[in-house]
């Protein structure tokens, strides 16, 4: 089950990557952009973990990229352009820390549906038509991973929201779960000890993280 952006590059790596110096996460950039600024076309820089498209290319960034040829366009897949914006909007009203937590959660349980039933009608719409698109991308890691970004944010907002996590959590969580089958499980409504989200809802486990999620410039010495 990937965990998304916890890779850790090798202490030369670092060093060539721009950002925070103490930062774990990382993507490899946009080549449109690197080479509009004659940095070539593979750039590995620090990120945070919102950061999974380029907003100007359309290009996917996030989970499953590992170099420059697993970038695949997403102008005719609207709904992840849309997920990002909420996504930041998201941090803007809870918090980056919270956000952050909650994505991770969310993006878990989100794969784990999908290895179990390969996932619901909104991400199997955005992957049928990425890879009809882009055939030579149809079976790899990224363009799964951007069909269910769209579900992993809608699952975030409710998780990231005390009050929903509260309701999630406690004796009477059907509120929770009505919200959950609406706007992110297609009517279905999780059951049984082994669906992840109801293994999150009875043990609330939190992720653990390497560094913050903010890129500071370098203090002067």
């Amino acid at each position: 089950m990937p965990q998304l952006g916890q890779h850790d590059p090798a202490p030369s790596l670092r060093q060539k990557l721009a950002g925070r110096p103490i930062r774990a996460t990382h993507i490899v950039a946009c080549h449109h952009c690197t080479l509009a600024r004659g940095a070539g076309r593979f750039v590995q820089i620090y990120s945070t973990h919102e950061q999974v498209i380029c907003l100007r290319h359309r290009l996917w960034l996030g989970d499953g990229v590992t170099g420059v040829t697993d970038q695949l366009s997403i102008r005719d897949s609207p709904e992840i352009t849309t997920a990002w914006h909420h996504h930041r909007n998201l941090i803007t009203r809870h918090g980056r820390s919270g956000v952050r937590k909650a994505f991770h959660i969310a993006a878990v349980i989100n794969w784990r549906w999908y290895d179990q039933f390969h996932h619901f009608t909104a991400a199997t719409d955005i992957y049928d038509t990425l890879a009809a698109n882009q055939p030579r991308h149809a079976n790899s890691h990224a363009v799964v991973a951007a069909s269910l970004y769209p579900s992993i944010v809608d699952l975030t907002a409710v998780m990231a929201s005390p009050r929903w996590a509260e309701i999630a959590h406690s004796r009477h969580p059907d509120q929770f779960l009505d919200r959950i089958s609406v706007e992110v499980t297609d009517g279905w409504q999780p059951r049984g000890a082994s669906d992840p989200l109801r293994d999150w809802m009875r043990s609330d486990w939190l992720p653990g993280f390497r560094g913050s999620d903010a890129i500071n410039a370098s203090k002067p010495r």
